[in-house]
C-alpha cells in the first residue's frame, strides 16, 4: 500500500530547472535543455481518464456490437448492447462516444432512457439500480467517424480503395479511444469477459474483425453482416473491423498444446505472394511462446489482415501494411531477417492485449515489453552479439523529453520514449539482475501469472522485488519517474579509475559493469566520487551495450557545473 502511494506521487514530480545545459553524454544519450510539459488537461481528458462513480458503479462483462459500415458516404450505423454487473448503487452512469458520432437513442427494458452528453461523455439516467444487479442496456447510434489522417499514429476510420478500385477500409485508435467510432465504457481497465461483433458491408465486400466468424447473413439490399465471436477479454481499442475484396489463406501451427490454424485476410490479387510471406508469423510465434508462455488467444484464432495502414495490434486480428517485404528503413530495420510489423504486433498479443496498462500513462508496460521481445527474437535466432547491435541502432532515437510514466487519471498517453528507452531500461534491469535464467523467469512468469489482466507499473515493479530478493524501487524511480538517465562521471590516470553517479534520485544505487583490459568487474557507483586502483596503461571500457546510462568525463562535468 505504501509502495503504491510512492509511485503515484512520483509521478508528478519530474519537471527539471529550464536552465539545464544541453549534455551530449556520449553513446547517443542526449539530454535536452528543457523537459516537455505534459499536455494541458481538458475536461474532455477528466471525462476519458478519471473513474469517478458513473464509471465504477458498474462492471461491463459483454459488449454486443452491431455496426454497418457505409462505404460510400464513409457513415457508421449501429447499436451496441451492454451487459453489466452492477458494483454499487446508482441511478446515473457514464458511457462514451466522441460527440460527432449521434445517439438516436438508449434503451433499458424497452424504455427509452434520457441522458446527457457533456464532450465525448454520455452521462445516462437509470431507475434507481441497486448493487449485485445485472443490466444489460442498448445504445443506437450513427455518423461519419473521426478520419485518421496519419494511420496508426493518429487514429480514426482508413476510407480507402484497393488497386481495383473497390473500398478497403480500416480503423485504429489507440490513445485516441474506441468511442471514436463505437459506445462503451471507454477507459484502459475495463475489459468485457466476451464480445460479438456484427458487421454489415456491402455483398460485394469481406468484413474481417476480432475472434472467430461464426456465420455470415443476407442482411437484405445487397449487404451481407458477418457475425464474430470473441471469447476472450479484449481491451476497447483492440475491437477493428477490416473490410476488403479479401480472401483467406489457412496454415496450421503445431505446438505443445496441440495444432492450431493461423488465418490471413488478404486482398485477392497478393493472395501468392503473403502465402509465401506470412509463413515467418510461425516462427515468430514459436519465439514469442518460448520467451512468454503459449499464445493466449488460440481460442478466438491467430489473424493477419491486410490493411491500409502499416500496422497495428488488433487482438486476434493483426493489421498488417508492410507489403509484404522485410525490408524496412529507420527504426524499423531488421538487417531484412524477419518483417517489423509481423514481430511488433504479434508481441502485442503478449504485451499489450494480454498484459494491458491499467492507464495510458503506463502504455510503457505494453510498448516497452512488445520492443524488447523484437531484441529477444533477434537473439534467438542471430545471437546476443546481433540482439545488442539491434538494440544500438535505437538508442539515437530517444529524447529524454519527459519520464516514461506521466500522470493518471487525465487520459494521458505515454507514448514519449516507450518504445526504444523502455526495451533500453528492460535490456539494464537484465544487466543490473546479471542472472539470464531469473530474468527470463520475471518475463515469463509476469506474463502467464497475469495473463488476459489489467496491471500498472507498480504490479510489474512488486514481481521484480517479490523474483529476486532485492529492492528495485529506485532503479524504476529513476528509469521510470526520472527523465534522465543516470549519468557516470569518471575520470581515468595511469593508476586510477575515478567515478561517481549524477543526475541521479536519491536512493539510486544501480551496479555496473566495466571492462579493465577486458577483464569484466562491477562497481557500484554513487553519488560520492570512489577511486579504483589500476595498472599503468590499463584500458577501462564502460559496458554501455548493457546498461542506459550517460558517460560524461570528469573535466567535461567540471566545464559544465
Amino acid at each position: 500500500m505504501l509502495f503504491i502511494v510512492s509511485i503515484s506521487m512520483l509521478v508528478f514530480r519530474c519537471s527539471y530547472p529550464s536552465n539545464r545545459k544541453f549534455l551530449d553524454l556520449g553513446g547517443g544519450v542526449k539530454v535536452p535543455k528543457k523537459a516537455a510539459k505534459y499536455p494541458k488537461v481538458k475536461l474532455s481528458d477528466k471525462l476519458r481518464g478519471e473513474l469517478t462513480d458513473f464509471r465504477t458503479c458498474y462492471d461491463v462483462y459483454f459488449y454486443d456490437l452491431s455496426v454497418e459500415v457505409i462505404p460510400g458516404k464513409n457513415y457508421l450505423r449501429g447499436s451496441n448492447e451492454i451487459s453489466a454487473h452492477v458494483v454499487k448503487d446508482f441511478s446515473r452512469l457514464q458511457v462514451d462516444l466522441y460527440k460527432n458520432m449521434d445517439i438516436l437513442k438508449v434503451t433499458y427494458r424497452s424504455e427509452e432512457l434520457s441522458f446527457e452528453r457533456r464532450k465525448n461523455a454520455v452521462f445516462i439516467d437509470f431507475p434507481a439500480t441497486e448493487a449485485g444487479q445485472d443490466i444489460r442496456f442498448r445504445i443506437d447510434y450513427e455518423g461519419h467517424p473521426n478520419v485518421a489522417k496519419r494511420p496508426p499514429w493518429d487514429g480514426g476510420f482508413v476510407w480507402d480503395k484497393d488497386a481495383d478500385g473497390a473500398p478497403w477500409i480500416g480503423v485504429a485508435c489507440e490513445g485516441e479511444g474506441a468511442s471514436l467510432w463505437w459506445p462503451n465504457k471507454d477507459h484502459p481497465s475495463e475489459e468485457p469477459d466476451s464480445m460479438k461483433i456484427h458487421l454489415t458491408v456491402p455483398d460485394s465486400l469481406f468484413g474481417v474483425s476480432n475472434g472467430r466468424l461464426l456465420e455470415i447473413t443476407d442482411s437484405g439490399a445487397d449487404k451481407k453482416t458477418f457475425n464474430w465471436s470473441v471469447n476472450n477479454p479484449i481491451n476497447n481499442y483492440d475491437v477493428t473491423v477490416n473490410i476488403g475484396r479479401y480472401v483467406l489463406i489457412s496454415d496450421t501451427l503445431v505446438n505443445a498444446s496441440g495444432i492450431h490454424d493461423l488465418d490471413y485476410y488478404v486482398l485477392k490479387y497478393h493472395r501468392d505472394v503473403a502465402a509465401e510471406h506470412f509463413k515467418q508469423a510461425k516462427d515468430v510465434l514459436h519465439v514469442y511462446e518460448s520467451y512468454f508462455g503459449e499464445y493466449p488467444w488460440w481460442e478466438d484464432s491467430y489473424k493477419l489482415v491486410e490493411s491500409p495502414f502499416a500496422g497495428m495490434e488488433h487482438q486476434s486480428s493483426v493489421a498488417y501494411g508492410q507489403e509484404f517485404t522485410n525490408t524496412a528503413r529507420g527504426y524499423y530495420n531488421t538487417y531484412d531477417s524477419v518483417d517489423y510489423i509481423i514481430l511488433h504486433e504479434t508481441a502485442h498479443e503478449w504485451w499489450g492485449n494480454s498484459i494491458t496498462a491499467c492507464d495510458g500513462a503506463d502504455v510503457w508496460l505494453q510498448e516497452s515489453f512488445a520492443t524488447y521481445a523484437e531484441v529477444l527474437y533477434m537473439e534467438a535466432k542471430f545471437g546476443p552479439v546481433i540482439a545488442t547491435d539491434y538494440l544500438n541502432r535505437r538508442k539515437w532515437a530517444i529524447r529524454n523529453a519527459r519520464p516514461m510514466v506521466g500522470p493518471r487519471n487525465v487520459n494521458y498517453w505515454g507514448f514519449d520514449d516507450v518504445y526504444f528507452k523502455g526495451a533500453w531500461i528492460l535490456h539494464t534491469l537484465r544487466s543490473v539482475i546479471n542472472d539470464d535464467d531469473l530474468f527470463f523467469s520475471i518475463l515469463k512468469g509476469f506474463a502467464v501469472e497475469n495473463a488476459k489482466s489489467i496491471v500498472c507499473t507498480e504490479d510489474f515493479v512488486n514481481y521484480v522485488n517479490d523474483k529476486t530478493g532485492k529492492d528495485f524501487l529506485p532503479f524504476f524511480q529513476q528509469y521510470l519517474m526520472d527523465r534522465v538517465p543516470p549519468t557516470l562521471v569518471y575520470e581515468q590516470t595511469d593508476s586510477t579509475f575515478t567515478y561517481r553517479w549524477t543526475n541521479t534520485i536519491e536512493g539510486f544505487d544501480m551496479p555496473l559493469d566495466i571492462l579493465i583490459n577486458k577483464h569484466r568487474i562491477r562497481i557500484i557507483p554513487t553519488p560520492e566520487e570512489q577511486v579504483l586502483p589500476i595498472s599503468a596503461h590499463a584500458v577501462v571500457e564502460i559496458r554501455d551495450r548493457y546498461f542506459y546510462i550517460g558517460e560524461l568525463k570528469k573535466s567535461e562535468a567540471d566545464r559544465l557545473q
